[in-house]
């Protein structure tokens, strides 16, 4: 998180204090990019660079992918300036 920022990205935590995993998603569901720690990514390896899924606001979801390789992707795809929120040739 603290990476992201310092590279000028938004971010939002969406903790259970805020609602179910469903109702965090819909809210925030016009936002470019949700990167979601459920059950499953919180019982994969641990460490400061867990795994997340990534959920497109199209509706494409991937991952799981860790939190640096979601990153580099987000940064390139900003780089790029194009409309494209993720290249799916990679």
């Amino acid at each position: 998180m603290r990476q992201a920022e310092r590279e000028g990205v938004r971010v939002e935590l969406g903790g259970p204090e805020h609602g179910t995993l469903g109702a965090r998603g819909r809210a925030a569901r016009l936002v470019p990019y949700q990167a979601v720690i459920g059950e499953r990514e919180a019982a994969g390896p641990a460490g400061l660079d867990g795994l997340v899924a990534l959920r497109l606001r199209d509706g494409r979801r991937h991952g799981p992918l860790t939190g640096a390789q979601l990153l580099h992707r987000i940064l390139t795809c900003r780089a790029a300036r194009g409309p494209v929120l993720w290249e799916t040739s990679r």
